[in-house]
């Protein structure tokens, strides 16, 4: 008897750390943590200095603010022979997509990288060239401060870990920013279509 009802308190135990730490089991991964975490806070974009790959500086929020465009951002580095690619790949797919629906005015690309000491501006004009950017539409970025670099993956979410073989292990995925500079939703790349579609139809 003691037995089972120490079991059924363990049991209860575990359920009710388990319902904690998920947030009453709506976060079932550290990823849907991050994703229900932003859409929950909307943080702010944080005014740290981004250089693009013109060599032209701005401040990251204020630069939201006055573009008052949808911004969709990703965290890449140039030398990724992996992940990055795919990202890439995906961001060409969806340049394309909102030139196609007219929404170039409305929607703006931004992909930053997380390796400053690498990834200059003459280097990503060259990465940008090869994606086949089109600049009004997708813009590449480096930090002008690498002591900065933390409190902007914190806020966007991102988890960077050196690979020890030159490379960097990371998480990926689409952050959408509101004109206001406000983070306000994490999605999968094949989210974006039906989100761009809602864009175009309340045009």
């Amino acid at each position: 008897m003691r037995t089972a009802a120490a079991s059924a308190i363990f049991l209860v135990l575990g359920i009710w750390a388990t319902w904690a730490i998920t947030g009453g089991f709506e976060l079932l991964t550290t990823e849907q943590a991050r994703r229900l975490d932003t859409s929950r806070k909307q943080p702010a974009v944080p005014e740290i200095r981004l250089i693009d790959q013109s060599g032209q500086a701005f401040h990251f929020g204020a630069w939201v603010r006055e573009e008052n465009k949808l911004l969709i951002v990703d965290f890449i580095y140039t030398n990724c022979q992996s992940l990055c690619r795919a990202l890439g790949s995906e961001f060409q797919q969806l340049q394309q997509r909102i030139v196609e629906r007219g929404l170039h005015s409305r929607v703006h690309l931004l992909s930053v990288s997380f390796d400053p000491a690498h990834d200059n501006p003459a280097v990503l004009q060259q990465y940008a060239g090869h994606m086949q950017a089109m600049p009004d539409v997708w813009t590449f970025a480096t930090l002008g401060d690498v002591r900065e670099l933390d409190a902007l993956l914190q806020t966007f979410g991102v988890t960077v870990i050196p690979d020890r073989m030159g490379g960097f292990q990371h998480n990926a995925a689409l952050v959408w920013v509101a004109p206001s500079g406000k983070l306000v939703r994490v999605t999968d790349f094949d989210s974006s279509d039906s989100l761009l579609d809602e864009l175009a139809g309340s045009n």
